[in-house]
């Protein structure tokens, strides 16, 4: 059992990276898009949500705190790529959008991880609850 557990944890690490590539490459992909010439202004409450989902699937599929570095990194060197343009001049996300996406998704992934660190690091030592005893007159 011991060996299965390492095997589904070690797939769910490899689908961790795999989607955080994927949805970083859609919210490039789509950060141009305009519907009705409005910009898709949708990619930013979805960047938040999908990079929280995808920091707890990682840290909940390989059963490991820093779990979340799986989807966290991958997202940001595709998305950091795609502000960044090319040599050639092409610009994915290289947008006012494209910069929200980065920073909303970026909260996603670090916040969450922020505050669990803070929470174990200013959390109130742990003490035995006082034993309550009957009076005795």
């Amino acid at each position: 059992m011991k060996l299965l557990d390492l095997a589904l944890r070690g797939i769910g690490g490899v689908l961790a990276v795999f989607l955080g590539v994927a949805s970083a490459v859609l919210e490039a992909v789509y950060t141009p898009y305009r519907i009705g010439g409005w910009p898709a202004v949708w990619l930013v409450p979805t960047a938040l949500l999908v990079s929280l989902f995808l920091g707890w699937f990682a840290r909940t599929a390989t059963g490991l705190a820093w779990g979340w570095w799986l989807a966290a990194v991958p997202w940001f060197l595709v998305m950091i790529f795609a502000v960044g343009g090319t040599q050639e001049g092409d610009q994915i996300a290289a947008t006012w959008l494209g910069l929200l996406v980065l920073a909303t998704g970026g909260i996603g992934f670090v916040g969450p991880a922020a505050y669990r660190a803070g929470k174990r690091t200013t959390a109130p030592p742990r003490t035995a609850a006082p034993q309550l005893t009957p009076h005795q007159s």
